[in-house]
């Protein structure tokens, strides 16, 4: 049963009216992942930061957009729903072969109904309307309409054409063409997708919310979240883009629970005497005896936690790099309880401390009164982590300490990222980046190397990447040595037998890895998924003149 496209084009509008409020706002993590999901099925891609994003399209062009637009979006998502629910239901009878119209012949009649009588023009095409909606007039009634009568819908463009639903977004949102119809596809992304669309909903709700209480610092629980994937891949920028106020601490394998929470460590204290000394450019100075005390020093988890307990209106953020370097839950120790939140993002739990730390904390005067019961994690304090699955000799999490937290896969991006089209030299050519990138990951997949072990984009990053050392000494040796330690010979030019040959080889320009022949047929992929691009655009372009 289709629903009244003018009716709710209408209130789509007077919602937008009278409730859109132009605010700088963060936009939640779920909508961010599920957005970007949508889009790398399309070939596209994006980076979020805090209050605007980079879209990269299939053709490498980039659009800049504020969060703004995403808000916008989501006044109208139920209309472009239902619209793109009309146009679904046509294409269902198009291909039902309409009086032994072929689909393209259908829709050429479909294009040339607009300001027509239906039963005059295409009587045909209402008899099928009216078959696929044998007992609903009112279905028919309203598709009827919407191929006849476009300013019903607020429509311009043709439905034959992929952009059918660009005019009656910008209409009913008051937007300029030119300049702003990126929000009709970020409309129509959201609209195709039954989760993405339940995240737009909730992500107008939410922002009206922050709007009203003007405070877009703790607009989500607190979390603890890992975020893991093979080397490269961005895991620490994906943090940094998702949470503010980091504080950052890398474990290793001698990294204890002492340097994590804290402990006391020896001062030294100088006890005043009388003598001086000169040094040898005449100046004095006074000498202390020195004394040694030992005093409370605490570890980051202490110091974030102060902070967090501090500032509530600010969500604080303590990242682990590299966690499973660490044995982590001996790391954590009794914190360990503490990770278990409730919905509000605090502990379920508290834990009595240890004797010295209480101390420490009750000597605080600002927030001693806190952990007189005991000390727990606030509601404004982040635990994130990044973890390289591919990592030999670390340390295995178990059981009881996943559970407490929240998983992130980062998989590999071969395209989007920001030195993708950096040149390198290999092989006496330049070749892109993402080119190169992506023919060693494909050739490394056809020999069943695991997604861990496969390069990600910045596990050269864009500070290297025009130093040609840089590939030789980090890319080649990690594939030699931690990647194809017994698959060498499946890989490599023939004629590499140590890495010696193998980094003489490459500075000599041979292909070392026999790519050569995979980039080119890359590079070829893309220029004909660019020249079909062109070919649709200018024939819509035609089409509109």
């Amino acid at each position: 049963m289709l629903r009244n496209l003018n009716e709710l084009a209408i209130s789509s509008r007077r919602n937008y009216q009278n409730n859109f409020i132009n605010e700088d706002f963060r936009l939640n993590r779920d909508f961010k992942e599920r957005f970007s999901q949508i889009l790398e099925g399309r070939n596209t891609t994006i980076q979020f930061f805090d209050y605007s994003a980079e879209i990269t399209s299939s053709s490498n062009n980039k659009i800049f957009c504020p969060n703004q637009w995403f808000y916008i979006a989501t006044f109208v998502v139920e209309f472009a729903s239902e619209l793109i629910n009309y146009r679904n239901v046509l294409d269902s009878i198009a291909n039902s072969e309409v009086d032994g119209m072929s689909r393209t012949q259908f829709y050429e009649k479909v294009k040339n109904l607009k300001d027509k009588d239906i039963e005059d023009f295409a009587p045909e095409i209402k008899e099928a309307i009216e078959h696929y909606y044998p007992d609903d007039q009112n279905s028919v009634n309203y598709l009827c309409r919407f191929l006849t009568d476009y300013e019903w819908w607020f429509g311009s463009k043709t439905v034959n054409r992929h952009d059918y639903y660009v005019s009656p977004t910008l209409n009913l949102l008051g937007l300029v063409n030119v300049s702003q119809t990126y929000v009709a596809d970020i409309v129509y992304f959201l609209a195709s997708d039954r989760h993405l669309m339940q995240y737009a909903l909730d992500l107008r709700e939410e922002v009206q919310e922050l709007i009203d209480q003007k405070d877009f610092r703790t607009d989500s629980p607190a979390e603890n979240l890992i975020v893991y994937g093979a080397p490269g891949t961005g895991k620490s920028k994906y943090l940094e883009d998702n949470f503010s106020d980091l504080t950052r601490v890398v474990f290793h394998s001698e990294y204890s629970y002492y340097d994590f929470i804290g402990s006391y460590k020896p001062t030294p204290l100088y006890k005043q005497v009388e003598t001086s000394l000169r040094r040898i450019s005449g100046e004095e100075f006074e000498v202390g005896e020195p004394i040694i005390d030992y005093q409370f020093r605490p570890g980051p988890f202490i110091n974030v936690l102060i902070n967090a307990v501090r500032r509530s209106d600010i969500k604080f953020t303590l990242l682990i790099e590299e966690l499973n370097r660490a044995n982590a839950p001996a790391v954590f120790g009794d914190i360990f309880q503490l990770l278990d939140r409730k919905t509000d993002g605090s502990s379920h739990y508290k834990i009595n401390p240890s004797e010295e730390l209480k101390n420490y904390l009750m000597s605080i005067e600002d927030v001693r009164r806190k952990f007189i019961d005991g000390i727990f994690i606030p509601k404004n304090m982040n635990i994130v982590a990044t973890m390289n699955s591919a990592d030999q000799g670390v340390f295995v999490l178990d059981s009881a300490f996943k559970r407490r937290w929240k998983f992130k896969y980062m998989s590999i991006k071969e395209k989007g990222f920001t030195h993708e089209n950096s040149l390198i030299t290999y092989a006496r050519e330049d070749f892109k980046w993402r080119h190169i990138l992506s023919s060693i990951n494909r050739k490394l997949k056809n020999l069943g190397i695991n997604e861990d072990r496969l390069i990600g984009p910045y596990f050269i990053s864009p500070s290297e990447i025009g130093d040609s050392t840089s590939f030789s000494s980090k890319l080649l040796i990690y594939l030699w040595d931690d990647v194809l330690r017994l698959k060498r010979d499946n890989f490599f030019d023939s004629e590499i037998r140590t890495y010696s040959d193998l980094v003489s080889g490459y500075a000599s320009g041979i292909d070392v890895m026999n790519i050569k022949d995979d980039i080119y047929e890359l590079v070829a992929e893309e220029e004909g998924e660019r020249e079909l691009e062109q070919q649709e655009q200018a024939g819509e372009e035609q089409e509109d003149e």
